[in-house]
């Protein structure tokens, strides 16, 4: 998580940075398919519609990017702050729950 916060401060220089945050900050959550995690979120009410649409729109980003489709993503870092920061809550959360 640490990786994905200092690349979205400096993707204020370098819009290419906000991706690969992201990216970081979405590998951090997944324990399970990303997918079903959105999915499990939203349908219990941990996520709301907006988090669970941002998220999803990451994961489909990732998914390009992993499987070569997308070789290039640029996004302002006004849509990958709300990417980041719920990837930060999710983890933060995780970590408090208990074992």
């Amino acid at each position: 998580m640490r990786t994905a916060r200092e690349l979205l401060r400096q993707s204020y220089y370098c819009y290419e940075f906000s991706t690969v945050a992201v990216m970081h900050s979405l590998i951090a959550v997944e324990k399970k398919p990303l997918y079903q995690l959105i999915k499990h979120g939203a349908d219990d009410g941990i996520l709301t519609a907006r988090q669970a649409e941002y998220l999803d729109y990451g994961r489909q980003i990732r998914k390009g990017m992993a499987h070569g489709q997308n070789t290039h993503a640029v996004m302002p870092p006004a849509i990958a702050v709300p990417l980041v920061t719920i990837s930060f809550t999710i983890v933060t959360e995780l970590c408090a729950a208990p074992a």
